[in-house]
């Protein structure tokens, strides 16, 4: 039997499943059970977690004290006892953290973590994204993950909550350390099974194996005959953006160019890695040039292009068809060695016509290829580190383009 929720004997229709929608989805994706959380209860663990004044005299005490407070709206709620979903928790849960310590998700962040983080928002109806976004970006629920390498996770936002699940993240509104940690730019960060070498690095993300953070970096790889210094010869991740102090920075030290580069990279790999005999064009050809370094002087210029001129005419002869599946560039294993390098998952595979050929003929690669055990028609994977850098002395970091393309799976080694 349904219970109304009255307050102040009049009686209040509230329909917290869609909010901000008016719309009531059917069922879960997840099968109700006796282990989820109603709304009402939740509501009540909510509202005692935030501290609230209840008032015994109302009829619905922890109801009118959330209403006072703006967590509970007018027109959220149909049923106070249907089971309360992940996206709906998620909405209240961020206006009782907003009430106790205010809105303090970056804008920027909100936005990466709607765009990118979230696999699963479209399915979220539009009112209720953005406090999704927030109670994700500020590790109160995460979701789940998608797998190795996937740089975003589901929220899921349709499944039931369990009572567990909802004392757990409902004690994080005052328990601020016990919040998952997030990076910077929004993704899972792991703090168990570490790399041996996680001391090199500002984080370690939950996604990435420890195999890709312990292949070595360029300046590990060759002898020196002198003692290099940190700062100014090379500079691991961890230390990079003090290598970068002489660019423009952000107020958190970073320099304000670097995500164009890791956006110039994840081009770069994306045009090499899908390409097709029957489509490749001018418009593919203007893209990749685009993520290579301008030299703004036609001699060098006009050569990059005429190689990728050159290669676009061998894929046609040879009906050469590259396509990948997951290129995933990380930002947080920026390092510098001469210049700046940034390391890439990447899972492709490809076809061609006739018999086996150079790797530096089915690949456009301006640098060095040897990718070990790739046969026609599979799936690979690699991991790469990409050079970022400029010819020109007096630069800003504006105009820092890929300069190093190799692929390159010497350097390749380790498991989980």
């Amino acid at each position: 039997m349904r219970r109304n929720i009255r307050c102040k004997g009049i009686s209040l229709l509230l329909v917290i499943v869609m909010v901000l929608s008016g719309m009531i989805p059917a069922k879960s994706t997840e099968a109700a059970t006796s282990s989820n959380i109603k709304i009402y209860n939740f509501i009540k663990i909510l509202v005692s977690a935030t501290g609230l004044e209840i008032d015994t005299a109302q009829a619905s005490p922890y109801l009118k004290a959330a209403m006072d407070a703006g967590i509970v709206r007018e027109g959220d709620f149909k049923d106070d006892e249907a089971y309360i979903t992940r996206m709906d928790a998620a909405v209240l849960l961020n206006r009782a953290d907003e009430y106790l310590h205010g809105d303090t998700v970056d804008g920027k962040l909100l936005k990466i973590v709607s765009e990118q983080r979230i696999s699963d928002i479209i399915k979220i109806p539009e009112g209720k994204r953005n406090a999704v976004a927030k109670i994700y970006a500020k590790g109160f629920i995460v979701g789940k993950s998608n797998g190795l390498y996937i740089q975003n996770r589901s929220f899921n936002g349709y499944d039931f909550l369990t009572t567990a699940d909802a004392k757990k993240i409902i004690a994080l509104l005052k328990n601020t350390k016990g919040r998952a940690k997030m990076s910077p730019d929004g993704q899972l960060i792991r703090t168990t099974n570490l790399p041996k070498n996680a001391k090199d690095y500002p984080y370690i993300l939950a996604a990435f194996p420890n195999s890709f953070y312990e292949m070595k970096f360029m300046y590990q790889w060759a002898e020196s005959n002198y003692t290099r210094v940190e700062g100014k010869d090379y500079a691991r991740p961890i230390k990079v953006n003090e290598r970068m102090k002489i660019f423009e920075t952000d107020k958190n030290g970073r320099c304000i160019y670097v995500d164009d580069w890791m956006k110039k990279v994840e081009n770069n790999l994306k045009y090499r890695l899908n390409v097709d005999y029957r489509t490749i064009d001018n418009n593919w050809l203007n893209s990749l040039r685009s993520t290579y370094f301008v030299y703004n002087d036609a001699y060098d210029d006009k050569k990059t292009t005429d190689n990728i001129k050159d290669y676009m005419s061998y894929v046609k002869k040879n009906k050469v068809v590259i396509k990948s599946s997951m290129i995933s560039v990380e930002p947080s294993t920026l390092y510098y060695d001469k210049a700046y390098w940034v390391r890439a998952y990447v899972k492709f595979k490809i076809s061609f016509k006739g018999e086996q050929k150079p790797q530096d003929k089915l690949f456009f690669v301006q640098q060095f290829i040897r990718l070990k055990n790739i046969t026609r028609d599979k799936w690979f994977e690699g991991v790469y580190d990409i050079e970022i850098a400029t010819a020109n002395g007096n630069s800003s970091g504006s105009d820092y383009a890929v300069f190093d393309d190799s692929l390159n799976d010497y350097f390749y080694k380790g498991k989980w």
